[in-house]
């Protein structure tokens, strides 16, 4: 099966992702496991992490738009792919795995995020849990492969 540049880039947009994971365990290296793991730290390490990310999620985007093809619904699916999937919680799973970790039964750090947190209550629970997290990613992915994939098509 031979990929087309826009599932490369597609894949390279779900890789960026992985390398905010990445970035995060050397976060840990700066703060703590402990107090990193468990969100204690100062409002300002996350608003810059998350500006980094969003740095970091613009460049495939634009670069497929620079010098691919100059189509804004296209980059910006690429754009979302790595937004949507940081957001649902794919970044968090890969933080862990890839520090040889299982996922903690209970994340309550994540409770303030917007989408799991939301997600978690829905399902009956008042902190998120592993199961939620793992819910919250696989969503995750159905939408934002979709979202790229309507972006693509119709606009």
């Amino acid at each position: 099966m031979k990929l087309n540049k826009f599932q490369i880039a597609i894949i390279i947009g779900i890789l960026v992702v992985a390398l905010v994971a990445f970035l995060d365990i050397r976060g840990v290296d700066l703060i703590g496991y402990d107090k990193y793991t468990k969100g204690d730290f100062p409002q300002s390490v996350w608003i810059n992490h998350l500006w980094t990310a969003i740095l970091i999620f613009l460049i495939p985007a634009v670069c497929y738009f620079v010098f691919y093809r100059k189509d804004k619904s296209e980059a910006f699916a690429i754009f979302l792919i790595s937004f949507i999937l940081l957001w649902t919680g794919f970044a968090d799973v890969l933080y862990f795995w890839f520090q040889g970790k299982t996922v903690p039964l209970t994340l309550p750090w994540l409770s303030k995020n917007p989408i799991i947190g939301k997600l978690s209550l829905i399902l009956g629970d008042y902190q998120v849990t592993r199961n939620t997290l793992y819910i919250s990613t696989i969503a995750g992915f159905i939408i934002a492969i979709s979202l790229a994939y309507i972006l693509k098509k119709k606009f």
